[in-house]
């Protein structure tokens, strides 16, 4: 990864904002994403300061591991408390006028860099890093291609072990133990195993709820590999399917698609939403797909541009999003089908590689 050309790029915005520096502060993840994409750097404490002289620093925890990951900055330990310490670093690189992100940044850091920080002026900043990693290049979209790829073989797997009697917890644990020994950093998130009734939750947690012969199972997965995540959903019927299920499926599929061919640079995050929504609105589910049709993904799980009726993201060429429809009826089942596309400009490419052509049965 190019990191230097990524903090030059990042400099660019700030000088042109009329600032001297520019702050990434990340305590205990809280700027991790941003802070990795600009250095390399993973550990859970961490300031990047940005300016015609930058540095990185970080506690004895992490010093050493920052001399291996960080390249092309001087890594300088803070030592006892950090706030006096940075602002005492500022003061002495003679900077004035310092943006801070405003995302992953406390209030109370913020009150407290103003307070101590006398003759300084630190200035709310949104969204910097994060409209910098928006566009992914090459290597980031082959990152979570890769990621894509290994989130299908997991969920292969899996579906080789399906039966009714577990329980979404026990799908939800081998699923993970099953990614994690097969490369994964991480899973992307808390997998969602939703079976029956449950799967009409977008958001449901893996319960205790043992799988029953008839269920609708919905898996919405994903891993962090390299840095990078991925996510897919997938529902399948356990033993057997009823000819409404399939209906149903093949409608939200049809939806699945139809966002799939709207995706594109220079389209909206609302007219991609629309293209997939009308689809569900025609089959007279209209307000059965409540949330929107697709978020971005990289370092973060959930990140810009989104697809949304309520978005005001253009898609850009290298944008990597989801396409996700689906359909809920409360205390019955769900349906979603999701799928992660890397944006071109005259349409998109599909990461993920799990079939989806009819509603399988396990």
């Amino acid at each position: 990864m190019d990191y230097a050309r990524r903090r030059a790029r990042l400099w660019e915005e700030v000088r042109g904002r009329g600032l001297d520096a520019f702050l990434v502060i990340n305590l205990e993840g809280s700027e991790s994403p941003n802070l990795r994409y600009l250095s390399g750097f993973t550990g859970s404490f961490g300031i990047l300061i940005l300016a015609k002289e930058s540095v990185l620093a970080t506690d004895s925890r992490y010093t050493e591991q920052a001399q291996h990951q960080v390249r092309g900055l001087p890594v300088e330990e803070a030592k006892g408390r950090w706030l006096p310490w940075l602002v005492e670093r500022l003061s002495a690189l003679d900077l004035r006028k310092i943006g801070i992100g405003t995302y992953g940044t406390s209030l109370y850091t913020y009150r407290e860099l103003c307070r101590l920080g006398e003759g300084m002026e630190f200035v709310p900043a949104n969204g910097l890093v994060e409209g910098l990693r928006r566009v992914k290049s090459p290597e980031e979209i082959e990152r979570i291609a890769a990621a894509a790829r290994l989130t299908d073989e997991g969920l292969r797997w899996m579906l080789g072990q399906l039966k009714p009697g577990l329980t979404e917890r026990d799908v939800a644990l081998e699923l993970e133990i099953w990614y994690r020994r097969h490369g994964a950093d991480d899973v992307a998130f808390d997998l969602i195993v939703a079976s029956g009734p449950a799967s009409a939750m977008p958001h449901h947690r893996a319960g205790e709820r043992r799988l029953e012969g008839g269920d609708i199972v919905l898996l919405d997965i994903g891993v962090r590999l390299d840095g990078y995540c991925s996510d897919l959903t997938r529902v399948v019927a356990l033993g057997h399917a009823s000819r409404e299920l399939r209906d149903l499926y093949r409608l939200v599929l049809a939806a699945n698609r139809a966002g799939l061919e709207a995706v594109q640079a220079g389209v909206s995050g609302q007219d991609a939403d629309r293209a997939a929504r009308a689809v569900i609105e025609a089959g007279g589910y209209g307000d059965r797909f409540g949330h929107g049709l697709g978020h971005g993904v990289g370092l973060e799980v959930h990140e810009a541009p989104r697809l949304a009726p309520t978005s005001d993201d253009v898609l850009a060429a290298g944008h990597v999003v989801t396409v996700e429809p689906g359909v809920y009826l409360p205390g019955r089942f769900g349906i979603r089908i999701e799928d992660l596309v890397a944006v071109h400009a005259d349409g998109c490419e599909i990461l993920s590689g799990f079939p989806k052509e009819e509603l399988l049965v396990v």
